[in-house]
């Protein structure tokens, strides 16, 4: 078995690699203390011990506690995509090391799944746009707060009530609660659709637009664009290249 973990900013992605293709796939809330975390590992993979794993984190505060987890499981067994550099795929960006490996991998299965270039949008915790050239060139592209994200900052700088966002894209609010609702959704939406039409500049028009993560159906519903689900890119990404990352040092 093949094991592939994707640390997100908000939860533990995981899916088992069979012939290329992710089975079983799942996402796991982050526990409340890292000392938790090896045993949830041990119930994602329900007791078996892959013969490769495959990791990736955004975020520094798991990063470490789940290679070492991985590693305490299947020792010698974990390679890992940290940076772009590990990935090597073609970037334009000003500091590389910089470039969160999440996007690179999302966008490298795209442009493999596209075999053009195209636009990706990543709906997480944060939102990133980013677009990729004809030959695989990561262009550059755009990183925004996420719906809730949004919200949760209205609420901490004002008196407002935090308002959990809802699937509305239209109308007018006519409460403090509906006016938030709706404005959250719409502004976002709109925000949203300007940067794929900026990225679209990039790579010839929006005919090749792929969305991942978390808040994928919820924004997919809101864009006015045709666009190709797909729940966990960046895992695709890691399962590409399993056979060309580092082992974990």
């Amino acid at each position: 078995m093949t094991a592939l973990f994707d640390s997100g900013n908000s939860r533990l992605h995981f899916a088992k690699l069979d012939g290329g293709r992710l089975i079983e796939p799942v996402n796991v809330p982050y526990p409340d203390s890292a000392d938790e975390l090896p045993e949830i590992i041990k119930n994602v993979l329900k007791g078996k011990n892959p013969g490769k794993i495959a990791a990736c984190s955004v975020t520094s505060k798991w990063r470490e506690h789940l290679f070492n987890a991985l590693d305490g499981i299947s020792p010698g067994k974990l390679v890992v995509a940290r940076t772009v550099y590990d990935i090597g795929m073609k970037v334009v960006y000003d500091n590389p090391e910089q470039l969160g490996v999440d996007r690179v991998l999302a966008a490298y299965a795209a442009h493999r799944l596209f075999n053009d270039s195209c636009i990706v949008i990543d709906a997480g915790t944060a939102v990133t746009v980013d677009a990729v050239t004809e030959d695989g060139t990561f262009a550059g592209g755009f990183i925004f707060p996420g719906q809730d994200v949004l919200s949760w900052s209205l609420t901490v700088k004002t008196d407002l009530p935090y308002i959990s966002p809802a699937v509305v894209c239209e109308g007018i609010g006519n409460s403090t609660e509906s006016c938030i609702s709706k404005a959250l959704n719409i502004g976002f939406a709109g925000a949203i659709t300007e940067l794929v039409n900026k990225a679209a500049a990039f790579v010839g028009g929006t005919d090749r637009l792929m969305i991942t993560g978390g808040g994928a159906e919820i924004l997919q519903s809101c864009l006015p664009f045709k666009m190709l689900h797909r729940p966990f890119l960046v895992l695709e990404g890691l399962g590409c290249l399993i056979d060309f990352l580092p082992i974990r040092r």
